[in-house]
């Protein structure tokens, strides 16, 4: 469907939620992932469910926050299956609490992970994609970047910024047929949204909220997103680039 046999991909936060429904969808295209994550052990049951549906998988196990680990990541992609086509950069954390009861150290966390990180892995790829003329990048930013909740103005930096980034790298590199994009998923069905669920004061409630807010009446499927992913990395979208592609059931529509 999407014409991505052959390519290799890199996916970061690749253990759960989002990134596993995508790597896995990448594999059933027949793209050669790069599966990153911190997660040792859902990063496995990963590579052993794409490598049983016969896709080709790496597993590695990095914190995209840490420079050398994120070379490394790229080399291993490079010695196993080639230079990296695609970088889908999902890897975050979040948290949620008022802006004056955030610690430094959280601060610091946050903005490693969603962002610096993100950072190191553009930075990892970009030389390999500049080589080759040619190359996809999908940032996942958030909602959170255009209208946010209280409690979470730390999370919502993160994110807004990297749709700042995002654009400058589609400029920087739109010469060498590199493409940077964002995708915004809405709330999506995963193990964080239900984490905020179960520690809400009134779980239920907090759940029948959320839906009535969406127009579309529903959370996403983590394969929701990674359709629209694989969309972005495709030549279907070959002269999109700097952009943001709300996945959110029509959430951003009511503003």
């Amino acid at each position: 469907m999407w014409n991505l046999e052959g390519r290799t991909a890199i996916v970061t936060g690749a253990a759960n939620g989002i990134g596993s429904a995508t790597a896995l969808m990448m594999a059933r295209e027949g793209i050669r992932v790069v599966a990153v994550d911190i997660d040792r052990a859902a990063l496995e049951e990963l590579r052993g469910r794409i490598a049983g549906a016969g896709g080709e998988v790496e597993a590695a196990v990095a914190d995209v926050s840490d420079s050398a680990a994120v070379e490394q990541v790229v080399q291993t992609a490079q010695q196993r299956f080639g230079t990296p086509d695609i970088l889908f950069a999902n890897a975050a954390i979040q948290l949620a609490r008022p802006a004056g009861e955030t610690s430094e150290e959280d601060w610091d966390r946050l903005h490693a992970v969603n962002l610096k990180g993100v950072f190191l892995c553009c930075r990892a790829v970009l030389p390999g994609m500049r080589a080759n003329k040619s190359g996809s990048i999908v940032i996942s930013s958030s909602g959170h970047a255009f209208g946010t909740y209280p409690n979470f103005s730390a999370y919502a930096s993160t994110k807004g910024a990297l749709v700042a980034f995002m654009r400058g790298v589609a400029l920087d590199y739109a010469a060498d047929g590199i493409r940077a994009n964002c995708v915004i998923p809405g709330a999506t069905d995963t193990r964080l949204i239900q984490d905020y669920f179960a520690q809400s004061a009134d779980p239920a409630n907090a759940r029948a909220s959320l839906l009535d807010s969406i127009p579309l009446g529903r959370l996403a499927a983590p394969e929701d997103i990674g359709k629209a992913v694989l969309f972005l990395a495709s030549a279907h979208a070959s002269y999109i680039t700097g952009t943001t592609l709300a996945v959110d059931g029509g959430l951003m529509a009511r503003g």
